[in-house]
């Protein structure tokens, strides 16, 4: 008897579901980020300039020695900053920008890694983990800056990254695939224009190195987890 051959039957692309219909942890991780930023909107300017001070991420307080003058005050709160900078906004519209990118490439990235506390805390590992890589991807590239760097870019980055890995399954496709050298030059040549642009468009310097960081840790950690698709069940 001849080896059946015949092709494995695919599993059904989902079908698209409205950036409001965003699972639970997707949700929430956004209004937490607008809803820090409104909480620091009804601040003193004092109690502001603390708030960066404890949590924002700077390269010259970050590499200088425990104890020197204008250092973290001990290791740990060093590197608490490398996440904490994340949920630290300049303005209403970086904020916004953000959470905008969380909700819209978070979703498929939550959707394909499933549903329970497996599904999420790979989710969370994959936003997170952009941060920290981002955080340092900066630190390393601007060691002597002594300006205050935050936001969620370098998570939201890791998020496109991985969100562009995904085919119409849910599944992770090669990193060489045309499809993700695609998107990955429009996220380069986005970047390019906003590093240029960005005092004159939006009126601050864009942490380039933050948004490169965490966009190669994203596809790293997409790579690793190798989510199974859309065929998983539903998200609550």
């Amino acid at each position: 008897m001849a080896d059946d051959v015949s092709e494995p039957e695919q599993p059904r692309a989902r079908k698209r579901e409205p950036i409001f219909n965003a699972p639970l942890l997707v949700t929430l991780m956004a209004v937490l980020l607008v809803g820090l930023h409104a909480a620091t909107a009804f601040s003193s300017y004092d109690e502001l300039i603390l708030l960066q001070y404890e949590y924002a991420l700077v390269p010259t307080r970050f590499w200088a020695e425990t104890g020197a003058q204008g250092a973290y005050p001990d290791v740990a709160s060093k590197l608490l900053t490398l996440a904490s900078t994340s949920l630290l906004h300049g303005d209403w519209m970086h904020v916004l920008v953000n959470s905008a990118m969380l909700l819209a490439f978070g979703t498929p990235v939550a959707r394909a890694l499933g549903s329970g506390a497996a599904g999420r805390g790979k989710w969370m590992l994959v936003f997170v983990g952009s941060v920290v890589v981002g955080s340092l991807a900066y630190l390393l590239l601007n060691a002597h800056d002594a300006t205050a760097a935050v936001g969620a870019s370098g998570g939201t980055s890791g998020l496109v990254a991985a969100a562009f890995l995904l085919d119409r399954y849910g599944r992770v496709q090669s990193p060489l695939s045309r499809g993700f050298l695609t998107m990955t030059g429009a996220f380069v040549a986005m970047n390019a224009l906003l590093t240029v642009m960005g005092p004159q468009l939006i009126g601050a310097q864009l942490a380039w190195q933050a948004h490169a960081g965490g966009y190669v840790a994203g596809a790293l950690l997409m790579l690793a987890l190798q989510p199974r698709g859309y065929v998983q069940g539903k998200m609550s």
